[in-house]
């Protein structure tokens, strides 16, 4: 009767202690402006804000996230939204949010990146009406690398 009970915990306890022991140095979160040399090295990212041609009214925000690294990297978000752009005047008033007016999963989410390979958050915004200098601010609404970064251009 006792190697009935004491079987399945040495099992559950080498599992338990076995899991635990794989370390995941992945776990730093980047912030943008503020990334140390290890952060660094395992994500990069880079934000453009860009008019297509022969589109006036349009602009193309581009969210770049390379792993600089030769491991595969997983980055985790708390729900299906996993970035977001948002555009404010010089006045620091918000005129657009990407995310607005949308729904997203509650459910948890993980992309997992190869080493070396990198992925792109685009979304577009119809700038018809608007003049003048503003700020677009980029965010990668991770869990685990957490990224805001920010552009400023201008409008004719």
């Amino acid at each position: 009767m006792q190697n009935r009970v004491i079987l399945p915990l040495l099992i559950a306890a080498s599992v338990a202690f076995a899991r635990g022991s794989f370390a995941n140095d992945a776990t730093k979160p980047l912030a943008s402006r503020q990334q140390s040399a290890d952060e660094k090295e395992i994500l990069g990212t880079t934000f453009n804000v860009v008019r297509p041609s022969g589109d006036a009214n349009t602009l193309r925000f581009a969210l770049r996230i390379v792993n600089n690294t030769t491991k595969m990297v997983e980055i985790q978000f708390p729900d299906g939204q996993t970035h977001d752009f948002v555009v404010s005047d010089s006045t620091g008033k918000e005129v657009w949010r990407w995310s607005d007016g949308r729904m997203f999963t509650q459910a948890m989410k993980s992309k997992t990146l190869k080493g070396k390979n990198d992925t792109v958050f685009e979304e577009v915004w119809n700038t018809e009406g608007y003049h003048g200098a503003f700020t677009a601010v980029a965010t990668l609404r991770s869990d685990n690398f957490p990224v805001e970064t920010s552009v400023q251009f201008e409008l004719p």
